[in-house]
């Protein structure tokens, strides 16, 4: 039974997302990862890289294993969750995740067609939100869904999700249009009376086709995903909602229901699914890879979301430290690598103009950046979760012709994003010039390590 290198990473990601899904980490939980990454030969450098993938990377790097492999990691997965002696909520739907989507060959999931996906900089938060969607109007799926609403909803609150069925949120928002713009004028502050106005006329007009591919379809579908079946989205928890918000996408029949209810009866019974291993060879190498917990009582520190701040605030404040170095994923998402790992946040827009400057070590005149229009939109491209090309265009027109405030605003907030987590040492970070000069990042480009900088098709190693 062999695991390659990326498997290692892979199966890293997961082990840790398992330990950190339910919000606390305890010494129980750590001994068992620790023999895990022992018995399977995952080092420091393995569980480092692992930091920087999705978990849905991770998900289809396992897919590639075989059936006995993928056996042996779900007695391991179950084993780990159950380490701290619990099993909570998180955990379940984690594990019911994995289970449907590295496509571990079991009499329960028979049938079942279920994808993983991390999305990254998801501009809202819905927490244990179960979501339908549909790149096209089926009339079928959505008769079964209104004559079911009400079973489909208390399955679900079972399980301690919420169904959102955007028919139902537009019909609500339509009904409370009053409230909804009260509401709105208090939590969003900055929107004028005649966004609320437009906000108001245009409600109706709202399908939910319209904003299951404007909020989803257009995002997945760009990112190389394609729904082309109806389909329910399950948010899976994270502990690090910052880095991606991650979803289990299940294609649904013309009765959704039912397919609700084999994921029910999958989530409740997690604990006790086995692999089915008819060869005495592979049940003995299973049983070997299936850790047994150590049940000596420990004195146990529970750690949890409030010790990563302190430790994020150590770090913030330790003025002998060394630079940081900046990690940038594919998406332009970016990293300060040795600050634990603490994610620069910002809009896409910014992320993008952050890594044109990036790529261009000695500097570029603003008023030149109209002669680097297509770069700028391929990276913003990649940094966006819109697959609208008129959108990005129009958004990088803006931007490189100087329309309003658009270029001093995006400087501001990447000033601001780095003074945040960084304050004093965020000079070296910026971009900065006199006045009319070349606008340049002085960080030394050793200390920037691009996750795929073809990513970005460019020729910065080229130069």
């Amino acid at each position: 039974m062999k695991f390659s290198e990326q498997h290692k990473t892979a199966l890293a990601k997961v082990l840790s997302d398992l330990v950190q899904c339910d919000g606390i980490v305890n010494q129980g939980e750590i001994d068992y990862l620790q023999r895990a990454y022992e018995v399977f030969g995952i080092t420091l450098t393995s569980r480092q890289k692992a930091t920087r993938i999705s978990l849905s990377v991770a998900v289809t790097t396992l897919r590639t294993l075989g059936q006995i492999e993928k056996s042996a990691i779900l007695w391991v997965f179950q084993r780990i969750s159950l380490s701290d002696n619990t099993l909570d909520a998180s955990e379940k739907l984690l594990l019911t995740a994995l289970l449907l989507s590295i496509g571990i060959d079991l009499p329960q999931t028979r049938g079942i067609n279920a994808k993983f996906v991390s999305i990254s900089n998801l501009n809202f938060e819905i927490h244990n939100a179960v979501l339908y969607v549909e790149a096209d109007y089926d009339a079928q799926v959505n008769e079964s869904i209104e004559r079911d609403y009400e079973a489909i909803c208390k399955l679900l609150r079972k399980s301690h999700r919420e169904f959102f069925y955007l028919p139902h949120v537009i019909r609500d928002l339509e009904s409370k249009k009053p409230t909804f713009r009260n509401t709105l004028s208090y939590i969003e502050p900055t929107l004028t009376a005649d966004q609320l106005d437009h906000i108001d006329h245009n409600l109706s007009e709202l399908s939910s086709v319209f904003l299951s591919k404007e909020i989803f379809l257009n995002y997945l579908n760009a990112n190389g995903l394609k729904i082309n079946k109806p389909s329910f989205l399950m948010k899976i928890g994270n502990m690090r909602p910052g880095v991606s918000q991650d979803f289990l996408i299940i294609e649904t029949t013309d009765q959704p229901l039912r397919t609700l209810k084999r994921i029910a009866r999958l989530y409740s019974h997690i604990p006790k699914i086995h692999p089915v291993l008819t060869d005495a060879k592979e049940k003995q190498l299973v049983r070997k890879m299936a850790l047994k917990a150590d049940r000596q009582p420990k004195d146990e520190l529970n750690y949890t979301g409030l010790h990563k701040i302190i430790l994020d605030t150590l770090l913030k404040y330790n003025a002998n430290r060394e630079l940081s170095r900046l990690y940038i994923t594919k998406r332009a998402e970016i990293f300060l690598t040795d600050r634990n790992n603490t994610e620069v946040k910002m809009p896409a827009l910014c992320r993008a103009l952050y890594v044109f400057f990036l790529l261009h070590p000695d500097g570029v005149l603003l008023s030149h950046l109209n002669d680097h229009k297509e770069e700028l939109y391929r990276i913003y491209r990649q940094a966006s979760v819109y697959s609208d090309d008129d959108l990005l265009r129009k958004a990088i027109d803006n931007l490189t012709n100087f329309v309003g405030a658009t270029m001093n605003a995006n400087l501001s907030r990447i000033r601001k994003a780095f003074r945040d987590l960084i304050s004093d040492e965020a000079a070296i970070y910026l971009i900065k010039g006199e006045k009319g000069g070349r606008k340049i990042i002085h960080l030394d480009r050793s200390l920037v390590v691009f996750e795929d900088v073809k990513a970005f098709d460019t020729n910065y190693f080229a130069k």
